[in-house]
């Protein structure tokens, strides 16, 4: 009888389940399945074994017989436990963080590959033994005392691996951030071990490792954050006789011709033409100054939109804010959901459900039809990184890395998208957060998504030293994306913009 009840569930999960989970649109639980197939078929005859054993009555030979059934039982769930943590849960947590801000799955996920396997074996093989009859308890006062033993001895990998954990789960850093360390040196951070973590120094083209411990108590400067833009400061010396407010204006100029750096979008337009690459060579300014006004073109309609989006967050943010105080009633959270998919329009968003299923999931996903007809947000996003990769100084890798970047920071959109989605579409009349979770989304995508242009972002002039013969000028302005061209980009802009800012003033007769 028990052994046609396991035969029974077996049949059910693996034949009856698999059919229903087909349905979903994640294959974990099929994976799972999967992975345990086997595992479980011999489980549930060694199982059916011991209880038909059991019904035999009780002697020695019939009680190894046991033990030995168990064992193997034990072994089988061992292995069956590595396989679902090596070819299920790392699967997805990998792609968990490509889809998610989650900066972990670089160190987590070898942890789990290849750490945790031999410890599970270990564990697995040592019960398995227990079960057979051996008695293990000297060796489990020897492994204690061992451990203690190699505690104290690797003390040091100990805090630096333990250092590397807090680092992953309060990281000051993202994967492929630009820092300056301590000493001074500019470079960007490839790997957190679990011992050390990796820097590659870009001016001396070489990997750079530091213990996990010295990171804690080191002062990082983070180039790229909270945005990937980096102020660069500039100093010029000007005849003392010059108009100052003709100097720096003829500066804000030439800053912002330069397609690059970062200020108000229809000012770099005007000046493009006029200002900008006039000490290069004219074809390949040609070049460069076609791409940076398509480019800038594109951002202008994405800012656009994109300003349209927020707004409309506010406004909804404002009007639950209002509505809370007496309750939401039905007809005021129907009008809410129906702004709120005005708004997921506007990003290019349409509502999807699997009829397939008897709860009718309903989710967001990307209208094509939105996109393509009415130019929504997702789409202009893509038409202004694709016009981005034309930029002539970018390198392959950046034609790699631009869309994998912002393909990442759409999905991330969608996502939170569809949480929000979710929280609209069952709120009650006495949700009084639905407002924090609107205001919430619309801050990520000023600070985290992509910022309309600030006015903190202008170039900024001003005098800052006056002499007998002479006036120095700071010149401060943001570069759009420091870690583009192997993060060499802010050094060339620097360099270009002194170039055409000496030959400017040069030709108007400005500068010594």
């Amino acid at each position: 009888m028990n052994a046609i009840v396991i035969l029974v569930l077996y049949i059910f999960i693996f034949y009856i389940l698999r059919f229903w989970f087909r349905r979903f649109r994640s294959d974990a639980a099929i994976m799972a399945l999967n992975v345990s197939k086997i595992p479980a078929l011999i489980v549930s005859i060694l199982l059916s074994l011991k209880l038909f054993f059991v019904s035999l009555g009780t002697s020695q030979l019939l009680a190894q017989v046991q033990k030995s059934f168990s064992a193997i039982i034990i072994l089988t769930v061992t292995f069956w436990l590595v396989r679902f943590m090596t070819e299920v849960v790392v699967y997805y947590l990998v792609d968990f963080a490509e889809k998610s801000e989650a900066q972990w799955d670089d160190v987590f996920v070898p942890l789990l590959q290849n750490v945790l396997p031999v410890i599970i074996y270990i564990t697995g093989g040592l019960f398995s033994l227990q079960a057979f009859g051996v008695d293990l308890t000297g060796l489990w006062v020897a492994l204690g005392g061992a451990a203690f033993i190699l505690g104290f001895a690797l003390k040091d990998i100990l805090g630096n691996f333990f250092a590397g954990l807090v680092l992953l789960i309060d990281s000051p850093f993202r994967f492929g951030d630009v820092v300056i360390l301590g000493s001074g040196k500019q470079a960007i951070i490839k790997k957190v071990g679990l011992r050390l973590t990796t820097f590659y120094v870009i001016d001396q083209h070489c990997d750079l490792y530091v213990p996990n411990n010295s990171i804690q108590s080191e002062s990082i400067l983070n180039l790229s954050r909270p945005t990937a833009h980096y102020y660069y400061t500039l100093s010029f010396p000007v005849k003392s006789d010059a108009d100052p407010s003709r100097v720096i204006q003829l500066m804000q100029s030439v800053i912002l011709a330069h397609p690059d750096t970062l200020g108000n979008v229809d000012h770099k337009l005007q000046m493009l033409n006029e200002y900008f690459g006039m000490s290069e060579e004219p074809t390949k300014a040609l070049e460069k100054r076609e791409a940076g006004q398509l480019r800038l073109l594109a951002e202008k309609e994405v800012n656009a939109l994109l300003a349209k989006v927020e707004q409309g967050f506010d406004d909804l943010s404002d009007k639950i804010a209002r509505m809370e105080d007496g309750g939401l009633d039905k007809e005021e959270i129907r009008n809410l959901q129906r702004v709120f998919m005005d708004v997921c329009q506007m990003i290019g968003m349409e509502v999807l459900s699997d009829r397939l299923v008897r709860s009718k999931r309903v989710w967001l996903e990307e209208s094509p039809q939105a996109i393509a007809a009415e130019g929504a947000l997702i789409g202009l996003i893509r038409c202004w990184y694709q016009s981005w990769l034309k930029d002539p100084d970018l390198l392959h890798e950046d034609r790699v890395q631009l869309p994998k970047y912002w393909e990442q920071k759409i999905n991330l959109l969608k996502i939170k998208m569809n949480k929000l989605f979710v929280r609209v579409n069952k709120t009650s009349s006495d949700d009084t957060r639905l407002d924090d979770a609107m205001t919430s989304l619309r801050m990520w995508m000023q600070e985290n998504f992509k910022t309309t242009r600030n006015e903190w972002q202008e170039p900024k002039i001003w005098v800052s030293e006056v002499q007998q013969s002479e006036r120095n000028f700071s010149v401060k302005f943001y570069v759009d994306d420091i870690t583009l061209e192997h993060c060499e980009r802010g050094v060339r802009i620097k360099s270009e913009v002194n170039r055409e800012l000496t030959w400017q003033l040069r030709r108007s007769y400005l500068s010594l």
